[in-house]
């Protein structure tokens, strides 16, 4: 607990000139349509029609319908749309047998690649991803073993003439047994303070949060012990700062239970606490073919903030204050747009894209 306190208070820091948490709190706002905040505030305003001084008068912003108080995020919604795009024409792989020994089980390499991405519909995780990416300028997320499996009844024999009773079998549905790819919310995931961009090896451990539903978890975590004594209860908001963002969901479920996430490469530890309460205590699920352990967590960075800050620079922080550029996404086309960031994302070589 005393860790995963450490991780978050490192994160409302300042951070080389900036608070993230502030600006991804400007970006949450501004990625959607929401009125200005400058009702009260009087301006002069002049005839521009004549463009005489003398005829300026005093305005209220908000109060008459002189100017729209509205703000439209026209170009974020124009930019989500040229990532999806891209997004869905991708990922592709090309798979080539390093050495004859290998040929025969190419094709079932490419086949299980390709598997995995519908099964999961993990292209939906990544197109999630690539958002938080351009939005935030870091996203992050994990891949797991996960299984999903309830009890059922299922009509064997049915009774018309009294329906109650029909004749049911009581069987396991397995809704889902596989690799999954999940896409975390950045703002409920904290990692190692001492972490690098593009170093693997400088990430120690790391923490995300999420809100269940009381059944929800009691069913996901049924098999451990401690599932049961597990009560509602935590801070149960969005974010742990949703007292400071109003335009946050409102759960209208009352049996809530704030869940922590933590797994330590280092100790090969891995721990779920609800509500206080350590539900699981186990080694990391995840290793390789010789035994090394990994964490689940995959994540990375937009533009390079510095060489030391795995949080990267977004779309947004790097435009807001651009006033041209906005304009100029404003009068692109879907197209332009998505040919212009094609060529920043993907790289095919020394040819040039025509």
């Amino acid at each position: 607990q005393t860790r995963i306190q450490e991780l978050q208070t490192f994160r409302t820091q300042e951070h080389y000139g900036v608070y993230l948490e502030k600006i991804w709190a400007d970006a949450d706002r501004d990625y959607t349509p929401h009125r200005l905040k400058s009702r009260g505030r009087k301006v002069l305003v002049e005839d521009e029609t004549k463009g005489w001084r003398g005829t300026s008068v005093l305005v209220e912003l908000g109060a008459t319908d002189w100017q729209s108080d509205i703000a439209q995020p026209n170009p974020y919604v124009k930019l989500q749309t040229a990532l999806a795009i891209l997004v869905d024409q991708n990922p592709s792989g090309v798979f080539t047998a390093a050495s004859k020994k290998y040929q025969a089980t190419t094709e079932l390499i490419k086949q299980l690649y390709q598997r995995s991405w519908d099964v999961a519909k993990s292209k939906q995780q990544l197109k999630l991803f690539v958002f938080n990416l351009a939005k935030y300028g870091f996203a992050c997320g994990r891949t797991y073993p996960l299984r999903i499996a309830r009890k059922v009844k299922q009509l064997v024999e049915y009774n018309s003439e009294n329906p109650d009773k029909s004749v049911y079998e009581e069987k396991e549905y397995v809704e889902y047994n596989d690799v999954m790819r999940e896409n975390l919310d950045p703002r409920n995931a904290w990692i190692d303070d001492m972490a690098k961009p593009n170093n693997q090896f400088s990430v120690r451990d790391w923490s995300w949060r999420k809100i269940y539903a009381l059944d929800v978890f009691k069913e996901e975590f049924k098999g451990w012990k401690l599932s049961e004594q597990v009560q509602p209860g935590g801070i149960t908001t969005e974010t742990i700062t949703a007292t400071s963002q109003p335009g946050d969901k409102k759960y209208q479920e009352t049996q809530l239970v704030e869940v922590y996430f933590y797994e330590n490469r280092l100790k090969d530890l891995f721990v779920v606490m609800a509500n206080n309460i350590p539900v699981v205590i186990s080694p990391l699920p995840i290793s390789d073919s010789k035994g090394g352990k990994k964490l689940s967590l995959w994540q990375t960075y937009w533009n390079l903030r510095h060489a030391e800050s795995p949080y990267g620079i977004g779309m947004y922080e790097a435009m807001r204050f651009d006033n041209a550029l906005l304009d100029r996404i404003r009068n692109m086309t879907i197209d332009q747009l998505t040919l212009s960031i094609y060529k920043m994302g993907f790289y095919q070589g020394t040819q040039a894209l025509t």
